[in-house]
C-alpha cells in the first residue's frame, strides 16, 4: 500500500516537474522572441521577470502555458513571414536555446546567427517586406529594442552619409570665413573629401563581394567553376564589378563597362582614390600617364560630390538589372539640398586656421 503511494506521488512529482520545464522554456522563447520584435509599450517590467515555476501548483502551471502559448504565437505572426502554429513546439524550443545563450552573456549584443541560418530554424523573418538584407547579414539581439541586422554595406554607406554632410558643413564654414574676410584654411575640407571617396570605394568592394557570397548562399548547387570565379577577388575591381552580376545573372553583357556610370568612376574617380591609397609624392607620371600627387591633391568638394553620385548609381544600375528595384533599401536617402537624411551629427564651431 505504501510502495503504491509512493508511486503515485513519484508520478505527480515527474508532472510537476514537466510543467515547470514546459512553462520556463516558453517564457524564455517568448523573451526571446520579444527582443528580436522589439518591446512594445505594453510590455510591463514584471512581464520580463522569469518565475520560479517549481513553486507553482499544477493547475496554475497549466493555465500558464495555454496564456505564454498564445503569447509567444500573437510575437511568432508579427516577426515571422509565414508562421505555422504546428511548428511552434520546435521553434519555441529554438528562441529558448538562444535565450539560455544570451543570459550567459549577460544580455548583452548577441549573435544569432547569420540571417541565412536563423531563417532555416524558424522560418523567414517579417523583415523582407521593407528591408533588403544580403542572407550573410548579422542578425543581433541588443536589448529589448529589437533586433538588428548587421552588414558591410549598409554600415559603409551611413559612412559615407555622415561623412558628406560634415563635408557639406565645413564648406559652409569655409564660405562664411571667406564672407567675413577671416582668415581660415582648406584642410578640414580636404580630409573629408579624402575620407569621402576612399570609403565610396570601400562601399563598391563591399557590395560585389556580397553580390557574390549572397548567390553563392542561395545557390549551393553552383558548379565549381562558377563558384571559383565568384570567389576569386584577385582581378580588379573595376573588372569584378561587371563579371559578378555577368556571373549570377547568366548574361555576359549585363552591364556595360565602357559608358557611364562605370567608366567615369572606375577612370577618373579610382585614379584619384589610387592616388589616396597609393601615394607617390612628386611629380613624375605612373606608367598610365598622370601624376598621383597631383590627383591626391585634388580634394575638392566637386571631386567628392561626383564620386559619390556615380558610386550611388552604379550601384543602383546593378541593382535594377539583378533585381528589378531601382535601389537597395540600404542606400541613403539624399534631401533637395544635397544633404544626407537621418543624420544627427553636424558641424556646429567654427574655428580658423591660419
Amino acid at each position: 500500500m505504501n510502495q503504491h503511494l509512493s508511486s503515485e506521488s513519484n508520478v505527480r512529482l515527474d508532472k510537476h516537474a514537466q510543467l515547470a520545464e514546459r512553462a520556463l522554456r516558453l517564457k524564455k522563447a517568448w523573451l526571446c522572441a520579444i527582443a528580436v520584435m522589439g518591446r512594445p509599450a505594453k510590455i510591463t517590467d514584471r512581464d520580463l521577470i522569469v518565475p520560479n515555476y517549481k513553486t507553482w501548483e499544477n493547475r496554475r502551471l497549466k493555465s500558464h502555458i495555454r496564456d505564454l502559448e498564445d503569447d509567444f504565437d500573437t510575437v511568432a505572426k508579427i516577426i515571422l513571414l509565414d508562421w505555422n502554429r504546428a511548428s511552434k513546439g520546435k521553434i519555441s524550443d529554438w528562441f529558448a536555446e538562444q535565450f539560455n545563450a544570451w543570459e550567459k552573456c549577460d544580455f548583452g549584443l548577441f549573435d544569432l546567427g547569420r540571417l541565412h541560418e536563423v531563417e532555416k530554424n524558424i522560418g523567414r523573418l517579417c523583415i523582407h517586406r521593407n528591408m533588403d538584407c544580403p542572407p550573410y547579414a548579422q542578425v543581433l539581439l541588443q536589448g529589448l529594442h529589437g533586433a538588428a541586422i548587421r552588414h558591410p554595406e549598409y554600415h559603409l554607406s551611413k559612412d559615407i552619409a555622415l561623412l558628406f554632410n560634415l563635408l557639406l558643413d565645413a564648406e559652409a564654414i569655409l564660405e562664411e570665413a571667406n564672407r567675413q574676410r577671416i582668415p581660415h584654411n582648406s584642410e578640414s575640407s580636404q580630409s573629408l573629401v579624402r575620407s569621402v571617396i576612399l570609403t565610396c570605394f570601400n562601399l563598391l568592394e563591399a557590395f560585389t563581394s556580397g553580390l557574390a557570397i549572397a548567390w553563392l548562399i542561395e545557390n549551393a548547387r553552383a558548379s565549381d567553376a562558377t563558384a571559383k570565379r565568384l570567389q576569386d577577388n584577385s582581378a580588379p575591381l573595376r573588372k569584378r564589378f561587371t563579371e559578378v552580376p555577368a556571373l549570377i545573372s547568366g548574361h555576359p553583357n549585363l552591364i556595360d563597362g565602357t559608358r557611364p556610370p562605370i567608366e567615369p568612376l572606375f577612370g577618373e574617380c579610382k585614379r584619384r582614390r589610387d592616388s589616396f591609397v597609393h601615394c607617390e609624392p612628386g611629380p613624375t607620371p605612373t606608367k598610365w600617364g598622370y601624376v598621383k600627387e597631383e590627383q591626391f591633391h585634388d580634394a575638392t568638394m566637386q571631386a567628392a560630390r561626383r564620386t559619390v553620385n556615380l558610386t550611388f548609381e552604379a550601384i543602383c544600375l546593378v541593382w535594377k538589372a539583378l533585381y528589378s528595384k531601382e535601389k537597395p533599401s540600404w542606400l541613403p536617402q539624399r534631401d533637395g539640398n544635397g544633404r544626407f537624411e537621418k543624420i544627427n551629427v553636424s558641424l556646429k564651431g567654427e574655428t580658423y586656421g591660419h
